[in-house]
């Protein structure tokens, strides 16, 4: 389990003060159902679970570490925006053995479909310079706000953009801030950009599902990728080649 420091303390609660015992890939999905963590969410490797009694808290698991746990870690490491409102909280992280993500964070809520901001928020996140979407984006994008799609590479949005960077003059830097620090391009997916408390965007999940290992130490990951590079060494001896037919 690791603690997530905020401005030098240690941010509470964890998973051991919320009494999550069972973190494994194999068991920790009904033991949180039977604790009274009902599945409130779910992705591609996992589940969202929240509780009648902690209801400001969100414990995320997935069954295989994946880009959250990234996040997560760059969140940690901070950079430009990580402690601002459209970044979410992270209170704790755990990896299983069997390589099980478990995290602790704050709770937050869907924009409803008819959310003004909702489009360009999702605009931004898609961005790799302007507001241009590849494709396979724009497709998805027209599916779930047809009325904004012709507008998406007008200069005022359809006057959105103007509109949301008057209510949230930082959203766009931090998430710009984000795409230099993260591995890999962001995932602009439905789902990624939810709301929070005092309503503002936050940028939920936006790596690719692949984690990279990041919240390991330098030296964790030196041995992971050793490790790696052994067993493919095993799988495929070297100089070794098939038999002519």
């Amino acid at each position: 389990m690791l603690g997530f420091l905020y401005r030098n303390r240690v941010v509470s609660p964890s998973l051991a003060t919320l009494g999550i015992v069972e973190r494994s890939a194999a068991n920790a999905h009904a033991s949180l159902i039977a604790t009274g963590w009902a599945e409130i969410g779910y992705g591609y490797h996992g589940t969202v679970h929240a509780h009648p009694q902690h209801p400001d808290v969100v414990v995320r698991l997935a069954r295989k570490a994946d880009g959250f746990g990234d996040y997560a870690a760059l969140l940690r490491k901070g950079f430009a925006g990580s402690d601002g409102p459209h970044a979410p909280r992270v209170h704790d992280l755990s990896v299983s053995r069997c390589g099980a993500l478990m995290t602790v964070g704050s709770r937050l809520t869907n924009p409803t479909p008819g959310t003004w901001w909702l489009p360009y928020a999702h605009a931004v996140l898609a961005d790799q310079a302007g507001v241009t979407m590849d494709e396979g984006v724009r497709e998805r994008f027209k599916v779930e706000w047809p009325a904004y799609e012709p507008w998406v590479d007008h200069p005022s949005f359809d006057g959105i953009r103007e509109n949301f960077r008057a209510a949230w003059p930082g959203y766009e830097a931090f998430v710009a801030t984000l795409r230099a620090a993260a591995p890999r391009a962001l995932d602009p997916n439905i789902g990624n950009v939810l709301v929070g408390q005092d309503g503002s965007p936050v940028v939920n999940d936006p790596l690719c599902d692949d984690g990279f290992g990041l919240w390991r130490s330098p030296l964790s990951r030196l041995v992971t990728q050793f490790v790696h590079v052994l067993r493919r060494w095993v799988s495929v001896p070297l100089g070794r080649a098939p038999a002519a037919a």
